[in-house]
């Protein structure tokens, strides 16, 4: 059955986890689904994935948001192995509001296997008993070009924004993306229109990875071809892109 290759966590929204207009944030959710991965992936009956690789990073991951999160609200996380390759696998989420049952978003994290020398591993074999079909958000390709015109400054790395593996966490980014909106819509840069308002999708690709010292530049555009979504990459030195992102901005939330 594949409900027994579906692990599922309970967690309650915080105060101090929410942004300024009272709802969480993009990071927020990432570190949500940061957390049932490394819950599952330390010691779950359900999901034995730490025989099968020695360490997993994040390569890229999407999340889409449905309803917006306030305060005190409990949420249920379910995630499944939904794509594996040889040296990579995909882990999709549901985010559940206990309370009635109502789907507030989805998300799939690509990871890579890395073995002892941090290098990509192949993956074990009897990892793919644990796959489960089921309906599955996906992730962008982000490829666009950066416009000459593109609207950009520059990002401080501090030594809090590093994690356990000495390098700027996953989640982190999402901050550096939502920071960079926020001060290029008070500007100007986007042009005409409301750019501040609430997200509904975030796709996020990690390139390289970032450090203290690095000199980070980020640069944001409106996506060519679409309505109220927004491009945006980290540059770790000139030439050299270190994370690609795209926010889909909401017109409007269900409750």
């Amino acid at each position: 059955m594949s409900e027994d290759k579906i692990e599922r966590l309970r967690i309650v929204t915080r105060g101090y986890e929410l942004g300024s207009n009272g709802s969480v944030p993009p990071s927020q959710y990432l570190r949500y689904l940061e957390h049932i991965r490394w819950s599952t992936i330390a010691g779950s009956e359900k999901l034995p994935f730490r025989k099968f690789w020695w360490l997993g990073v994040v390569r890229s991951q999407v999340v889409e948001v449905h309803r917006q999160l306030g305060f005190n609200v409990e949420i249920e996380l379910s995630m499944w192995m939904s794509r594996l390759g040889k040296t990579s696998v995909d882990f999709s989420h549901d985010i559940v509001r206990c309370e009635d049952g109502q789907l507030i978003g989805r998300s799939t994290a690509t990871l890579v296997a890395l073995d002892q020398n941090r290098r990509p591993s192949p993956i074990g074999e009897g990892a793919a008993e644990y796959l489960v079909s089921r309906e599955a958000v996906r992730m962008d390709r982000l490829e666009e070009p950066i416009p000459e015109t593109a609207w950009e400054r520059h990002v401080p790395l501090r030594p809090s924004d590093h994690d356990l593996q000495q390098h700027v966490n996953h989640a982190r980014y999402a901050d550096f993306v939502e920071d960079t909106r926020s001060l290029c819509a008070d500007a100007g840069g986007y042009g005409p229109g409301e750019w501040n308002g609430p997200f509904r999708r975030l796709a996020i690709t990690y390139e390289r990875e970032v450090r203290l010292g690095d000199p980070a530049v980020a640069r944001t555009w409106c996506t060519a071809g679409r309505e109220r979504s927004i491009d945006f990459v980290l540059m770790k030195e000139p030439g050299v892109v270190a994370t690609r992102a795209r926010v889909e901005l909401a017109s409007g939330f269900a409750s």
